[in-house]
């Protein structure tokens, strides 16, 4: 709730004498002054401490008009107010600081320039504040070189962020990137060849960092007039990243991301592993082979533009830009040794480099096609997909199992989270209610933005000890009350992931939760879990656990477009990842028969000193290998239903869910 109460401004001053540190003055005063040499002189009297200048007005005392003068911690000069202003809630105890506002009400020219400088000003309250420093320093570390940097080395490229030097390089200015970078790359942590064998060193690779780095090492080059290479609209639909087409603020994938399999059981980081599912792996690829067999065209799920024509391999007609690399090596294992170098840094396992060489061997006297198929087989390798080393055990990969079934109907829970901020108080209104009319109270809170009464779609819930017999629900959920009146919809009100009643002054303490952060209430949302009684599991993934464990139910989980924290669990299946345009067959035209066989050996079983990054690679592409045979077929034999949902995103999205259900 909320009120409407006379208040109460008051100004008084903070400091009676000269403050003993800088650091007092910068962490109590927070209004900001004029600088006190643009008065006339004899204005301010001046004294000075410990680092401080106080500027004195009012006979010379310490009142809410002076002035102190201090250098932070980043060698900026600052000038501030003695002062605090507070708003008192009359006949309560209850008071706030007054914010300050510096926006003019009557002058319009004023109000645009005080709002580029409050604009200024929070910038550099958000580029100076003392978390920034080690948040960059993490991000660029994971950018650049591993997914789980140490303590020790997130603290000297943050160093270098805040001093703006490491060793020889930078300006000597907080926030120099030319200091910070250089400290990313050359700190020993991304030098040393000892961590290069650490099997939690390292990371999996960026879709278009791949695609990039494969094109520039192949040397691609145009074959057209085009002056421009125009990849596949969107791109980003097929290998889920393209440049400047983030989905959300929180770019392609979350930086805290603890994806499944090694590095899941160790707690490690693996933000790109969120990209490595069965469209993606099966769009990257299918687009990267193509790229090898027939150019940038619309061949075979190609990278270029059009809808996916069969082609010859080696037919370039289709093409805009074309392969031009070509090896002065003569046997097929300096060969395979220069694309590994090329493509992977010499990364390639002996195991690999010899089914690679077996595989060139096998199709000569053809020196072209025999160039081709190692392309392809290097960009299958776990070892082109991460940037760790692989030891081969010599063993193949367990694929995922798949239930028998259990010869019960099933049932399909549908989880549907809509991503964006919902102004839940419009969707769900207080309707009819006593003895508090509390459709009154919302409506004063709310003000301008409530919806009236006579708008509100009402449903009845007499049924429950609610203090509302009735409440509306907003005119555009038309389709959702139908739901709820049938029985097939309810409402969960006032939910949130607090973890004990608490107030605005305790809750900090008093919740383990990370309160106010997108990203943590998607994930919250998913897991349903706030105390951890069951850590790296979603509610989806704790019913399929309990189904399969204690009804020993067969269980399937499908994710729409990109995994979901709410199907992690103990026990598999793994969740099928789907998009909703359907499925493209993987390698619909192998360059061998027993290509796919190759493809299963270069990402087989792995030591336990493996590198866990490649290993989850190779455990997820495999899958990803059957999750597509298995859902082509199935979804070949389903009717697209796109007139009932029609063919937005969403419609797309419950098309998908309807072909998988049926």
């Amino acid at each position: 709730g909320g009120c409407l109460c006379s208040t109460s401004a008051f100004e008084g001053k903070v400091f009676n004498e000269m403050p003993t540190r800088a650091e007092d003055v910068l962490s109590n005063l927070y209004i900001g002054a004029y600088d006190p040499s643009s008065f006339d002189e004899g204005t301010y009297t001046i004294e000075e401490g410990d680092g401080v200048k106080a500027y004195l007005v009012d006979d010379n005392e310490y009142s809410s008009n002076t002035v102190f003068e201090v250098t932070n911690a980043h060698g900026r000069t600052r000038l501030l107010k003695n002062s605090k202003q507070f708003v008192r809630i009359d006949g309560s105890g209850f008071s706030f600081r007054s914010a300050p506002s510096f926006m003019s009400i009557l002058n319009e020219e004023a109000s645009l320039r005080d709002a580029r400088y409050e604009v200024d000003a929070t910038i550099d309250h958000l580029l100076y504040h003392p978390n920034t420093a080690p948040f960059m320093a993490t991000r660029l570390i994971q950018r650049f070189v591993t997914s789980n940097p140490t303590p020790d080395y997130v603290k000297t490229v943050a160093t270098a962020f805040k001093t703006g030097k490491y060793d020889n390089f930078g300006s000597g200015k907080y926030g120099d990137l030319a200091a910070t970078i250089s400290a990313v790359l050359l700190e020993p942590d991304a030098l040393s060849v000892v961590l290069d064998v650490d099997p939690f060193h390292g990371s999996i690779r960026e879709p278009l960092l791949k695609t990039i780095a494969f094109m520039r090492s192949m040397e691609l080059e145009l074959i057209t007039e085009k002056k421009v290479l125009e990849l596949a609209y969107p791109l980003k639909n097929k290998i889920g990243q393209m440049a400047h087409s983030f989905d959300t603020v929180f770019s392609f994938f979350l930086p805290e991301n603890i994806p499944t399999g090694k590095p899941g059981a160790a707690m490690l980081y693996s933000p790109e592993a969120m990209l490595v599912d069965m469209p993606k792996v099966t769009g990257l690829l299918n687009g990267l082979y193509s790229t090898i067999k027939n150019g940038i065209s619309n061949c075979y799920y190609g990278f270029g533009d059009g809808r996916s024509v069969p082609c010859e391999e080696g037919d370039f007609n289709n093409a805009v830009a074309k392969l031009s690399f070509d090896t002065s090596a003569e046997d097929a294992a300096a060969v395979v040794s220069e694309l590994s170098t090329l493509l992977t840094s010499g990364r390639i396992s002996p195991k690999n480099k010899e089914l690679i060489i077996d595989a060139y061997t096998s199709k000569l006297p053809d020196k072209a096609a025999a160039l081709r198929i190692a392309q392809q087989l290097i960009v299958s390798t776990p070892e082109f997909h991460s940037f760790d080393t692989v030891k081969s055990s010599g063993e193949t990969r367990e694929s995922a199992s798949t239930p028998p079934p259990s010869g019960v109907p099933y049932k399909a829970v549908i989880f549907l989270m809509l991503q964006g901020g919902a102004d839940s108080f419009n969707m769900l209104v207080p309707h009819t209610c006593s003895p508090k009319d509390l459709y009154s109270e919302y409506k004063k809170v709310r003000g301008a933005v409530s919806m009236p009464l006579s708008s509100l779609l009402e449903i009845d819930a007499s049924s429950s000890n609610q203090a509302c017999t009735s409440f509306g629900m907003h005119p555009k959920l038309a389709t959702a009350k139908q739901l709820y009146d049938d029985g097939d919809l309810v409402w969960f009100a006032n939910a949130g992931v607090l973890t004990r009643p608490t107030n605005k002054d305790k809750y900090k303490s008093h919740t383990k939760a990370a309160l106010f952060a997108h990203n943590s209430m998607k994930l919250y949302i998913q897991r349903l879990d706030p105390f951890k009684t069951d850590v790296e599991t979603g509610a989806l993934g704790r019913i399929a656990d309990a189904l399969q464990k204690q009804q020993n139910l067969s269980v399937e989980k499908y994710n729409l477009y990109k995994g979901s924290y709410s199907l992690d669990g103990h026990y598999g299946p793994e969740p099928f990842i789907v998009d909703g345009n359907g499925v493209p067959k993987f390698n619909e035209a192998p360059s061998d028969e027993g290509m796919e066989g190759v493809i299963r050996n270069l990402n087989g079983a792995t030591e336990f000193d493996s590198g866990v990054f490649a290993d989850l690679f190779s455990n997820l592409f495999v899958n990803s290998i059957d999750a597509n045979k298995k859902l082509t077929d199935a979804l070949d034999q389903t009717a697209n239903t796109t007139a009932i949902f029609g063919t937005d995103s969403m419609g797309t999205a419950f098309n998908m869910v309807a072909r998988l259900i049926a």
